[in-house]
């Protein structure tokens, strides 16, 4: 009652019988929504163009006329071309009886072969049978056959002449043979025609409908939408030309390959090859079904035919599978798969042209729902860019006990990144999001301290694999936190001890044994204090004899029982340097530092690549003291 009642109200539908308006106007105005379509991916192409020419002081009209003119010419050369290449064949196509005859043969030798023979058996066996079968039946309606068939020889009349026939073709049927003629041809022209008027006005008014747009949708939202239709158009035009270029390199290596083996008309044949390419996944079957049918009949041996075939299969393989999932994927924002499940869902609305339209069409949709909340949902689904950040996939993947998939998320990490960035950007939200489930009923405990140790065997495996660095003497003296390459400890710096100390739970401890393996790469001595009972782990602080000690704590920070811990610490060491490291901690540290009461002297540091930096800073001022 209330969700009904809520509807009716706001006079709004279900967003699934929005959804199913949208596809049934889209599929029931196609006539209409066609040739518009084609026209915007028509002027998308030849805008720049037609910049370009304006820089040259053509006027405003000038360079669209010069644009849409050069269009119809290549299109009208296009179809010469093509046309001319095709009466050629035809002509020659008498020519090629002898070669198409001795194939025929040849596929009569094969099926006259042992597969052949026996299929010709099995074709014996089952008429023999059939006529088995039917034979009583036909007996006894054969004495009834006779008897009828004589009454009605003799009810026939004596003298018979046949009656002429005479066809009279009327207008009308003349009309239609016209029509059935010439339609298959006039209309592809018309809506040509339509498409290229259509381009021309919107080229040239192309700001005011880009203007009417943004008023369209609200003056308030003129930035967000003059945003949203730059990158669309930007997108949309580097796909096309992408591609453009992409079928016409297709089409020159058919043709040429074609014409180095021989098949007549090699330059049709790349030519179709590549306009069909456009369509996708369909066009290049079509265009390379007639050379490969044309190269069996012709060629007597099977060389050159099984060469064509495996010229088209290589070409498609590598450009299908290598350099359009490459470039596509990155200029369009949209994932392969969307790619293959947009063509499927607009070839179903729009035919063949929904195909060629496919990807245009994907990419303005994956753009309004970056910039419309309530089409977010259509860059999720459709764009290329992964749905959760890394830290949650590996928080995931280490909650659900699969240890493989977390060590390729990792591994992968540390293919793009530093180890620092890995700690600093992966681990420690990682362990920022096991400490905010830790008393969830759903989590439990128990998975979350799993959750700890996990991070902790995985951290000591890469202190093994990334092992102590040489320390460098060229070192910078500032480097922001932000470097790839860590700072390493000055040769003339003194040796300075570092020590870690959890402040609470393993996730403390795990975070203060990444700023150690850190510390010792770059060249410092530094350790991380096990986790234990508190007197424990100051005594261990004290055996270290530390110049410098670091307090490691997540959030939800526990403000009370970090200012009792740096307060003993500072009681019982009042010789060390105590920073505090408040991992993920966003907001104002002169606040925090007022609230913990921390003196002037010591640190707060909320990344480990801010840690490092300090302690560089520390080595180098001690160095200039000594």
């Amino acid at each position: 009652m209330n969700s009904t009642s809520s509807h009716e109200q706001h006079g709004s539908f279900p967003p699934i019988v929005t959804a199913i308006i949208c596809i049934a106007a889209l599929y029931f105005a196609r006539a209409v929504l066609v040739p518009i379509s084609l026209a915007i991916l028509l002027s998308f192409l030849l805008a720049p163009a037609v910049r370009r020419l304006e820089r040259w002081h053509l006027g405003r009209t000038g360079p669209v006329i010069v644009a849409v003119v050069g269009t119809i010419l290549v299109l009208v050369a296009l179809g010469w071309v093509v046309g001319k290449q095709a009466i050629n064949l035809a002509g020659e196509i008498p020519h090629y009886s002898d070669s198409i005859s001795k194939k025929i043969e040849a596929i009569r030798g094969v099926k006259n072969g042992g597969l052949g023979k026996a299929a010709s058996t099995v074709n014996k066996l089952g008429t023999e049978l059939s006529q088995t079968i039917q034979a009583p039946a036909a007996n006894s309606g054969s004495a009834s056959r006779t008897a009828n068939d004589r009454s009605a020889l003799s009810s026939a009349p004596a003298n018979r002449h046949p009656v002429p026939v005479e066809v009279v073709a009327s207008p009308e049927s003349s009309v239609r043979s016209l029509r059935s003629l010439l339609g298959p041809v006039l209309g592809p022209i018309a809506t040509i025609g339509i498409v290229i008027v259509f381009a021309t006005f919107m080229l040239l008014r192309r700001e005011d409908l880009r203007d009417r747009l943004f008023t369209l949708a609200g003056l308030n939202r003129i930035h967000v939408t003059r945003q949203a239709f730059g990158e669309a158009a930007n997108r949309v035009v580097r796909y096309l030309w992408i591609q453009s270029l992409v079928n016409l390199s297709f089409g020159a290596v058919i043709g040429v390959v074609l014409y180095f083996i021989g098949l007549p008309n090699a330059l049709l044949w790349g030519v179709l090859a590549g306009v069909l390419r456009f369509i996708p996944y369909i066009g290049t079957l079509i265009g390379a079904a007639l050379p490969i049918i044309l190269s069996f009949a012709l060629f007597a041996g099977w060389t050159r035919p099984l060469l064509t075939l495996g010229i088209f299969v290589v070409l498609e393989v590598v450009s299908g599978y290598f350099i359009e999932p490459l470039l596509y994927e990155a200029h369009t924002g949209i994932s392969s798969l969307a790619i293959l499940v947009a063509a499927v869902f607009w070839a179903a609305l729009w035919g063949p042209v929904g195909l060629l339209l496919s990807t245009p069409l994907t990419v303005c949709l994956v753009v309004m729902g970056h910039y419309i909340p309530q089409l977010e949902f259509l860059t999720v689904l459709l764009g290329d860019r992964s749905v959760l950040a890394t830290d949650v996939q590996l928080y995931q993947s280490l909650s659900a006990l699969d240890i493989d998939e977390a060590q390729q998320v990792i591994e992968k990490c540390l293919h793009e990144k530093s180890l620092r960035e890995v700690y600093d950007t992966v681990f420690i939200p990682v362990l920022i999001l096991a400490e905010r489930s830790k008393h969830d009923a759903a989590f439990g405990g128990n998975r979350s301290a799993y959750l700890f140790q996990e991070l902790k065997r995985i951290v000591e495996d890469l202190a093994v694999r990334y092992t102590r660095e040489h320390p460098r003497t060229d070192a910078p003296a500032q480097v922001g936190p932000s470097e790839q390459i860590l700072l390493a400890r000055s040769a003339n710096a003194p040796a300075i001890s570092v020590c870690c100390l959890a402040t609470r739970d393993g996730g403390d401890e795990v975070t203060g044994m990444m700023l150690a393996h850190l510390l010792v790469q770059a060249g410092y001595d530094a350790h991380a204090a096990a986790m234990g009972p508190q007197q424990d782990m100051l005594d261990e602080v004290e055996e270290q004899v530390c110049g410098i000690l670091y307090l490691s704590a997540l959030p939800p920070f526990e403000i009370s029982s970090i200012r009792r811990l740096y307060k003993r610490l500072r009681s019982r060491f009042p010789q060390i340097r105590i920073g505090i490291g408040l991992w993920g901690y966003d907001g104002e540290a002169d606040n925090m530092r007022a609230l913990l009461r921390i003196v002037d002297s010591d640190l707060i540091v909320t990344t480990l690549g801010d840690a490092i930096v300090q302690i560089q800073q520390f080595t180098e001022l001690a160095a200039r003291s000594r």
